[in-house]
C-alpha cells in the first residue's frame, strides 16, 4: 500500500514542467525574445541593403614583387633575393616581399662595383657596409612587403621593429611630402606628392651601432596613407569587398637629414612607376573598371 504522504514523481515533473513553461511564456520574456529576434532580422537586412562587408577579399599582386628591375635611375641592386628562413617569414606574416640593397653607379665605380660578382649574400653584406661606410649617400636598402586576406591589424612598423632591435628613434617622427611625379595609380593619381613617415633612429645598445635614417609608407585600397592608423581605417571600410596594403621602407645612414631627404625622394622617384606596375588596381579589383 502506498504512503500518501509520499509525492508521486509524475505529479512533482508536472508541476515542474508547468512552471517552467509559465516561466517561458512571460510577457516580459516574450517581449526580449522578440526584440532580439527583429533586431537580428533589421541587421541582416540592413548589412545586405547597404552591402556592407565584414570579411574582405584578398586581392593577387598584378605582378610578383620579385619582377622589380635590378637597376633603377643611377641605382643598382648588389644583393640577392632570397628566401627569408621559415621563422622570419612567419613572423613577418607574408611571403611577398623583397628586401635589396642598392648602390648609386655614379657614386661607385665600375671597379668596386664588379667585386660583386661572385659573391655570396654574406660576402655581399659586407661589402655593402664598406661601401656605405666610406660613402652614406651611395647605399640605399629598400624593403617591400604586401599583405592581404588578413589586414585586420598593420604589422612591423619600423617604430615597433627598430626598438626591438635596440634602436629608438632620437626625435618626433616626421611626415614630409616628397614628389614622385605624375599619374600615381589610385586614388591619389592626380597628386603627385606622398606623404612619407621619417625617422632618426640611434642605437640604445651600448654596441656604437651607426645611426639610421628610415622612411616610409603604405598603399592601402588604392590610397597612399604614411600614418599606420590611417592605413587600419582603410581596411576597415565596411563598404569595401576587398583588402589589402603594402609598405615601402627606404634605410639609409646619411647624416645630414636633408640630404638623406633627397637622396631617398630622388630614389623613389624612379622607383615608384616599376613598384606600381606590380600592385593591383583598386577601381579595376573593387568595381570592376577597366581602364584604358
Amino acid at each position: 500500500m502506498s504512503n500518501p504522504n509520499q509525492s508521486n514523481p509524475n505529479q512533482s515533473n508536472a508541476k515542474q514542467s508547468n512552471a517552467t513553461k509559465t516561466k517561458w511564456m512571460q510577457p516580459g520574456f516574450l517581449i526580449v525574445v522578440i526584440v532580439l529576434a527583429l533586431s537580428a532580422v533589421g541587421l541582416n537586412v540592413a548589412v545586405s541593403a547597404l552591402q556592407l562587408k565584414f570579411k574582405k577579399d584578398p586581392v593577387p599582386l598584378k605582378q610578383e614583387l620579385s619582377t622589380l628591375p635590378a637597376t633603377i635611375g643611377d641605382w643598382v641592386q648588389v644583393s640577392k633575393d632570397e628566401p627569408l628562413d621559415h621563422e622570419l617569414q612567419s613572423t613577418l606574416a607574408t611571403d611577398k616581399y623583397v628586401f635589396r640593397d642598392f648602390v648609386n653607379r655614379t657614386l661607385v665605380s665600375p671597379v668596386d662595383l664588379a667585386k660583386f660578382d661572385g659573391l655570396g649574400s654574406r660576402e655581399r653584406k659586407d661589402l655593402v657596409g664598406q661601401i656605405q661606410a666610406a660613402k652614406p649617400d651611395a647605399v640605399i636598402s629598400l624593403a617591400l612587403t604586401y599583405y592581404t586576406g588578413m589586414v585586420d591589424t598593420v604589422a612591423h612598423i619600423p617604430e615597433r621593429c627598430y626598438v626591438a632591435d635596440g634602436y629608438q628613434p632620437s626625435d618626433t617622427p616626421e611626415t614630409l611630402s616628397w614628389d614622385m611625379g605624375a599619374g600615381r595609380l589610385g586614388k591619389t593619381a592626380g597628386d603627385p606628392k606622398i606623404d612619407v613617415r621619417f625617422i632618426n633612429l640611434e642605437d640604445q645598445t651600448g654596441a656604437r651601432r651607426v645611426t639610421k635614417r628610415v622612411a616610409y609608407f603604405f598603399f592601402a585600397n588604392g590610397r597612399y596613407e604614411s600614418d599606420p592608423l590611417s592605413v587600419r581605417q582603410t581596411l576597415q571600410d565596411l563598404r569595401a569587398k576587398h583588402g589589402f596594403y603594402s609598405k615601402v621602407e627606404l634605410m639609409a645612414i646619411i647624416k645630414d637629414h636633408d640630404h638623406c631627404a633627397d637622396v631617398m625622394s630622388s630614389f623613389l622617384k624612379s622607383a615608384m612607376p616599376e613598384i606600381e606596375k606590380c600592385y593591383p588596381d583598386w577601381d579595376s579589383v573593387e568595381h570592376g573598371i577597366t581602364k584604358h
